[in-house]
């Protein structure tokens, strides 16, 4: 009698055990998981900024600079932000709106709702040239890279600070003739578990 109760303790320790490291290992891969699209997001976002594009005889012409619509800094909120870009970073290369994604097109990142209303990191990209008059760049559709991200906050560093000191953020920028020096950028995620 007494080996069939330590029997049945070791068995249900031993149960206990694999039940709480196969939950950690199943909430361990959900979050891996989440975490690579973030990665994948920032990545994407961070080659689409160094691909920012402003060509020498575009000067005096807003078309060619930065812009933002600071919408907060809080976890859901999303700020909108829009540069011309060349290459195919954030758009790829058989994007539907581009008909070159070599050539200078303008791209507009923000966390929207995607077709079935959950938030998703969205992109927007049209060209330059060869738009007709009545041309908006809110009748473009936007594409979604990655759901689960559900904010998303960008500050530019101020031109106007002085250089030697520790980097001054803004939250509007109001030259949309030029890009800024530096860009901070930052993604929030669903949790792996509500409340989280």
């Amino acid at each position: 009698l007494v080996a069939v109760v330590i029997l049945a303790a070791i068995t249900g320790i031993t149960l206990a055990a694999f039940q709480v490291v196969s939950s950690a290992w199943r909430r361990g891969t959900l979050l891996s998981d989440s975490l690579h699209h973030g990665d994948f997001v920032m990545d994407q976002l961070v080659l689409a900024l160094r691909s920012a594009y402003v060509p020498d005889a575009a000067v005096g012409q807003d078309k060619y600079g930065f812009s933002i619509e600071d919408n907060g800094d809080a976890p859901t909120s999303s700020d909108k932000v829009t540069w011309v870009k060349l290459g195919s970073a954030l758009v790829g290369r058989d994007s539907r709106d581009l008909r070159n994604p070599e050539a200078p097109h303008r791209v507009e990142f923000f966390v929207g709702e995607d077709e079935a209303a959950r938030p998703a990191a969205g992109v927007r990209a049209w060209s330059l040239l060869g738009q007709p008059e009545e041309f908006e760049p809110e009748d473009v559709e936007p594409s979604f890279v990655a759901r689960g991200i559900v904010g998303f906050n960008c500050r530019m560093q101020d031109p106007e600070a002085d250089l030697d000191e520790e980097i001054e953020w803004i939250d509007e920028w109001d030259d949309t003739n030029r890009l800024p020096y530096s860009v901070e950028v930052t993604l929030w995620m669903d949790p792996v578990e509500e409340g989280d």
